[in-house]
């Protein structure tokens, strides 16, 4: 018997958690993503130029960390911080507390250089390092890269309709890897003096909690959920025929028909390209399609600018700043529109608004 889906408007966020190179908390993060700041450190790891590598990376994690260890000690603090509102209040409650699922978004399991212990210990590593109860059997990694994060969002809302009081939906990525930053350097992805249109690499880690509105009463919400929508791409970079942005274009339109007139229009945007020209390009057609979505000074934001490419954990990072800027009064919109988009085909949008009680 198939599920009566749960109405997208009743899904709340009532945690968030971040980690970044430029914040341990999802508001050190907003904030100084708001106020521009950005660090690059050097690396040991030394291009094909002969010059060093600079990438955006937690100075808090050794160098010599990798994979895992390294997703786990990204992960592990912003989950604790995204799912702590929730566990207090059912400690309150009873002294038994339900472990959660967790929908976790991963990169692609082959891109080079994954540590491939993730898909059978990252959750486990997750639970020691955060001490938080997680429902292992109802939880599942997302192996799509920057969309992964808009996928997880839909199975959150099956296991949400399905009886579920709670699911944390996440994402964690760190380009901080030898053999990543290899291929990168290969395809003349990494920026330097030498290649004008590439990316800085970065890391990081966010965590939303989502539940019903009738479930999440009492608790702080920091905003809802208005429409997700799922798009792939036929031409993704390194097709031999030019990318026209047509999964993206797809996502967005299926993200805005979910939302309805309850988006009415958007004045936010929040993406996660980088200024890589085919990236630049990609979003340039699905705005331009979808250009009706949106207030005629919608405002468009690039936060992996200032944190570096963060991957997989896009779409959460950048909701969960969006959550904060509304928590904190220095949105520019009460209605935001994510956009983001794999290394492949995959594409997720995710519209959301300021929680009206």
């Amino acid at each position: 018997m198939a599920l009566s889906p749960l109405p997208v408007a009743d899904v709340v966020i009532v945690g968030v958690g971040a980690r970044a190179p430029v914040g341990l908390t999802a508001l050190q993060v907003t904030m100084a993503v708001r106020a521009g700041k950005r660090d690059v450190r050097d690396t040991h790891l030394i291009d094909k130029h002969g010059e060093v590598v600079g990438l955006s990376r937690l100075g808090s994690i050794g160098d010599g960390v990798f994979g895992l260890e390294r997703f786990v000690a990204l992960g592990g603090p912003a989950l604790t911080q995204a799912a702590f509102p929730w566990l207090e209040a059912e400690r309150r409650r009873s002294s038994q507390v339900a472990p959660l699922p967790v929908l976790l978004a991963l990169p692609h399991a082959q891109r080079p250089g994954l540590d491939p212990r993730l898909a059978k210990h990252l959750l486990a590593g997750l639970e020691a390092r955060s001490r938080v109860p997680i429902d292992a059997a109802r939880s599942e990694l997302v192996w799509d890269d920057r969309a992964g994060g808009a996928r997880a969002l839909t199975l959150a809302m099956e296991r949400l309709a399905a009886g579920t009081p709670a699911v944390l939906v996440g994402g964690i990525d760190s380009f901080f890897d030898p053999d990543l930053v290899e291929h990168l350097d290969r395809e003349l992805r990494l920026h330097s003096t030498n290649t004008e249109n590439g990316f800085i690499p970065g890391e990081g880690a966010a965590f939303l909690l989502v539940t019903s509105r009738s479930r999440g009463a009492g608790l702080a919400r920091y905003a809802q959920l208005l429409g997700v929508g799922l798009g792939t791409e036929p031409r993704p970079y390194g097709h031999d025929e030019p990318c026209l942005g047509l999964g993206i274009t797809q996502a967005l339109q299926r993200a805005v028909a979910a939302a309805g007139t309850k988006a009415r229009r958007i004045g936010w945007v929040l993406t996660d390209v980088v200024d890589e020209r085919h990236r630049v390009d990609e979003w340039s057609y699905a705005f331009a399609r979808g250009s009706q979505a949106f207030s005629a000074d919608v405002v468009h934001e690039q936060p992996l600018l200032q944190t570096g490419d963060v991957g997989a954990a896009s779409g959460p990072l950048l909701l969960a700043m969006a959550a904060t800027r509304w928590q904190t009064g220095s949105a520019p919109s009460d209605v935001v529109l994510v956009a983001t988009h794999a290394e492949g085909p995959p594409r997720g949008v995710i519209v959301a608004s300021e929680d009206g009680g």
